[in-house]
């Protein structure tokens, strides 16, 4: 995951193989290649509300074909963990992982079009519209009612950008990461509360202890969306139809911004030579960045000896806490050959075993309130509570992104820090989208 997301604004801008093996029948009647769950009597997956469940995992045989990408060797070792404690509760369900090497998109998309898609695959929050619009993916409807697979504890903010424009559920939220302030407590002594004191903390940094800048920052929506929402601002609006960009709220958002680069209190990674903000971090080019919990393995692999802590993200002058989230989801593919198998790797991956396997290995927070929060990501879980997703919320949203980003380079590589561009590009690039 921190690969994935420290570049997840090249991720997102050029975006935007596995081959699944035979069906196996499953006992219900179902091979595994239609959309109809198998039928029995038994306990689901999940923590289930009291219901009787008409699909039983345990009575399903074969192999369920996995894919996604794979950025970090902690996320590949949380995984493989995660798969092998699948294997032992469900022996009959062969779990058969494979990564997919380079641009996940892009190979996804070649799969979905010779119609050869693994049985369950990652979906980032980006591709969710787009993916479920073109029946790309199975609605998993059926599956949750049947199975008794109880959906309501997922955090709204993590779990709403997998529903489709139909009402259907195309994908269940694997994980989730919220952004947070990661601070070097041998400098910061306090965790700024409000972008105030943000301001006031940084600015006393300056020039201090071979800071490259107080901060390191994004010049992207990745981490820029986090301080408009802080201060009032939006891109649509809350039922996502109109376009907030030019807005005075918005507006001065940006501004203010682009002011943290004007004033020297903020650069970029690639300015300090960095790869990302974690790495600037780590190397003590900066004092404070704003990550997720990607962080956390990154750190403690190539910089052990940084003293550092998480503080919330600071408030703006909207007045209330606020910051934007992260997910992907599990989902199976409208053409995988083995749905039932794949529902039942699905389900306990997502299930409340099986995401406190997961996230115990630290690369990400858990999406479900009732999964135990792992050591050390207290302050970034808490958030989950007032996150609001910082993609997959418009379709297009990748053209929006890019459109941002370009604009507010271009202002910093200038040195002319005016909003008054990137507004104009970002409101073209949402207009375009909300016509799509």
């Amino acid at each position: 995951m921190r690969r994935f997301m420290a570049i997840a604004s090249t991720f997102v801008l050029i975006v935007g193989a596995c081959t699944s093996s035979g069906s196996t029948a499953s006992p219900g009647g179902s091979t595994g290649t239609g959309s109809s769950p198998a039928t029995s009597g038994a306990p689901s997956t999940g923590s289930a509300p009291a219901a009787s469940p008409a699909f039983d995992p345990a009575a399903v045989t074969g192999t369920a074909n996995l894919s996604g990408w794979q950025s970090s060797d902690a996320e590949n070792a949380a995984l493989t963990a995660t798969v092998a404690a699948f294997q032992t509760a469900f022996p009959n369900v062969k779990a058969d992982y494979k990564v997919i090497a380079g641009d996940y998109a892009t190979v996804m998309a070649t799969n979905f079009a010779s119609k050869n898609v693994p049985d369950l695959f990652y979906v980032d929050a980006t591709f969710a519209q787009p993916w479920s619009d073109d029946g790309f993916l199975e609605p998993l409807d059926d599956y949750i009612a049947k199975s008794g697979f109880d959906v309501s504890t997922f955090f709204p903010g993590y779990q709403s950008v997998f529903k489709g424009a139909d009402g259907k559920t195309y994908g269940l939220a694997k994980d989730g990461n919220t952004i947070g302030m990661a601070y070097n407590t041998d400098l910061v002594t306090a965790a700024p509360k409000t972008l105030d004191e943000l301001v006031t903390a940084a600015t006393a940094l300056k020039g201090k202890d071979g800071l490259k800048a107080p901060m390191c920052l994004n010049p992207g929506l990745d981490r820029g969306l986090a301080f408009v929402y802080a201060q009032g601002g939006a891109i649509v609006s809350e039922d996502g139809k109109t376009n907030m960009v030019d807005t005075p709220e918005t507006k001065a958002a940006v501004q203010w911004y682009l002011d943290l680069f004007k004033n020297g209190i903020g650069m970029t990674a690639s300015d300090m030579g960095d790869g990302w903000c974690g790495e600037a971090l780590g190397k003590k080019h900066a004092a404070i960045t704003f990550e997720g919990g990607w962080l956390d393995p990154s750190l403690k692999a190539d910089f052990p000896d940084v003293k550092y802590a998480w503080g919330q993200m600071p408030t703006g002058t909207s007045g209330s806490p606020v910051t934007i989230s992260y997910t992907a989801a599990y989902a199976i593919g409208a053409d995988s050959a083995n749905k039932d198998q794949g529902w039942v790797l699905l389900s306990y991956l997502t299930g409340k075993d099986g995401m406190t396997k997961w996230t115990e290995g630290g690369v990400a927070l858990p999406s479900r309130s009732d999964v135990p929060v792992p050591a050390g990501k207290d302050v970034l879980a808490a958030q989950a509570e007032f996150a609001k997703p910082g993609s997959g919320f418009l379709k297009g949203y990748a053209d929006v992104q890019k459109a941002f980003q370009d604009a507010f380079t271009a202002e910093i590589q200038g040195k002319s820090f005016s909003a008054d561009s990137v507004i104009a590009a970002t409101k073209a690039a949402v207009d375009k989208a909300l016509a799509g």
